[in-house]
């Protein structure tokens, strides 16, 4: 969403399917949502500071330059708002009581906004969407850690982490991100969670590391904007937030915050300084990359209660070779010749072929329960289908009844978000993802849920190995319940048409980097 596009929208010269499509993301998309409101506020800001629409041109251009910044609680806008405006137009130096007009202006705006977006998300009666990403991160490891007072409150004891600002007094985390990278961060510091792909770092030490499947991981500092294009680096930032920034291994997109904002790649075995001359570019530094901690301690192994592989080439039986290793399960049921799936090529070996009425059922202990923290996840290809709309064609269910059970399917309808994507059913509960999974090609699908009766924010879908964004949602409670089977296909026409292989179960919520080994 562009400037022009966002002008357009708050005119009213914005109609039809480009206002709806507008509005459609708004109403599912909460980044999205974040970003039109500090885009508001900016733009409310500056009409109050330049005196309405005398200097519409500065407006676009200052709105083109924030476009892709986030501003929060940093005093960001501040700096880099007057900035422009000093330097760009000459002008004097703006006076603090206009900055507070600007400012009530800006909340103003931001009042506005909240009764618009609830008018969007109720119009033609769609259930209001909830934030299914409002964790973002998880704690997976430390050494001698010591929280400041002040944030304490804000770490769950299982480690998630919503977006928050934290002081880590002393002591080393391990920090996993829903993206996939891994940041290892040594106190004392001061950091910001701020998305699942994103931080700021205020003060302290910290070293990323970057899968390909997390591209674009962004830490932003006081002083300079790191956007990871590679797999390592490091950052250390000064309490006057001077930042040096040190690639270990690949290469980073580096650019000041405000002032001269550049973007000057550094590769990897190279360093650069951002400090508080602004309009002076990144100056070079001696590489220090070694001084930087890289490891914290042995990793946990994290293996599958169950997994199937399907590769056996004959016999009646599929072996799980999960860490159970007890559930290993008849291909055919007694009688059920016409309702099983068929072996089939799979995506590395062997594989199941399913049609619709086709099901297989695995029977499971009490230890598996539908409100426990838990993941799912599989190689799946679906047979290509006509667009029509009907019924969800259900993958998987895990849990004993459709009320109390989890549902793996593909959406078919079009009320409910974006056609073939991912979708998972609870109760009334709905998440719908946004990646087209039929078209006939394997992909790697899971849903990772982090426990409790409230699945709200607690859910997140995966297709090949990336966090989906949701095109749809609607909260419900989830009862508390033994899952006792997990069940492949459906045999009723809402079965799928397609092709699975290499089937995991974990009882835990696993952290994203290793979730996407299994994709890879």
């Amino acid at each position: 969403m562009n400037p022009e596009e966002l002008e357009s929208y708050l005119s009213g010269s914005l109609l039809g399917e480009e206002r709806d499509h507008l509005e459609h993301l708004l109403a599912h998309d909460s980044e999205l949502r974040a970003r039109f409101i500090e885009q508001i506020q900016v733009d409310a800001a500056l009409r109050a500071l330049l005196g309405g629409d005398g200097n519409h041109g500065l407006v676009k251009g200052v709105m083109a330059r924030l476009h892709s910044e986030v501003m929060s609680d940093r005093d960001f806008a501040k700096s880099v708002l007057l900035e422009i405006v000093e330097e760009r137009e000459k002008r004097r130096s703006i006076p603090w009581r206009d900055i507070i007009t600007a400012c009530i202006v800006s909340a103003a705006a931001s009042i506005g906004l909240l009764l618009l977006f609830q008018s969007i998300a109720f119009r033609g009666g769609q259930s209001h969407p909830h934030s299914p990403t409002s964790f973002v991160a998880h704690l997976e490891r430390s050494e001698n850690l010591v929280w400041n007072e002040s944030c304490r409150s804000l770490v769950r004891a299982d480690g998630w982490l919503t977006p928050g600002f934290l002081k880590l007094d002393s002591g080393s985390i391990a920090v996993t991100f829903n993206s996939g990278a891994t940041v290892l961060i040594e106190g004392p510091s001061e950091f910001g969670i701020e998305s699942g792909n994103r931080m700021f770092l205020k003060s302290g030490r910290l070293v990323a590391e970057v899968p390909d499947k997390a591209h674009g991981f962004t830490v932003n500092t006081p002083r300079i904007n790191a956007v990871d294009l590679g797999t390592r680096f490091g950052l250390d930032v000064t309490a006057d937030g001077t930042s040096d920034l040190h690639v270990m291994q690949g290469i980073v997109a580096a650019s000041r915050t405000s002032g001269n904002t550049a973007t000057t790649i550094v590769h990897e075995g190279l360093a650069v300084r951002a400090d508080g001359r602004s309009r002076s570019p990144l100056q070079s530094l001696d590489y220090g990359g070694d001084t930087f901690r890289l490891r914290l301690g042995a990793q946990s192994s994290k293996s599958p209660a169950l997994r199937f592989r399907f590769d056996e080439s004959s016999g009646s039986l599929l072996q799980d070779t999960g860490t159970d290793r007890r559930f290993d399960i008849a291909l055919v049921a007694p009688g059920g010749l016409d309702r099983s799936p068929r072996r089939s090529l799979g995506h590395s070996g062997g594989g199941l072929s399913f049609q619709p009425w086709e099901s297989l059922e695995i029977p499971l202990s009490p230890q598996f329960r539908v409100e426990q923290p838990h993941t799912i996840a599989l190689w799946l290809r679906l047979d290509v289908s006509d667009s029509g709309e009907k019924t969800p064609e259900r993958i998987l269910r895990f849990g004993d009844s459709s009320s109390q059970s989890w549902n793996l399917s593909v959406n078919h309808e079009s009320n409910y978000g974006v056609l073939g994507a991912l979708r998972i059913d609870w109760g009334r509960g709905i998440l719908v993802g946004s990646t087209d999974c039929a078209d006939g090609n394997w992909h790697h699908v899971a849903y990772r849920f982090l426990g409790g009766t409230d699945p709200s924010s607690r859910i997140h879908l995966f297709v090949d190995g990336r966090p989906e964004i949701i095109s749809y949602s609607h909260a419900e409670d989830l009862p508390i319940s033994e899952a006792k089977r997990l069940s492949l296909g459906r045999s009723q026409e809402e079965g799928f048409r397609g092709s699975i292989d290499d089937l995991v179960v974990f009882r835990i919520a696993l952290p994203t980097p290793t979730l996407q080994k299994y994709s890879n």
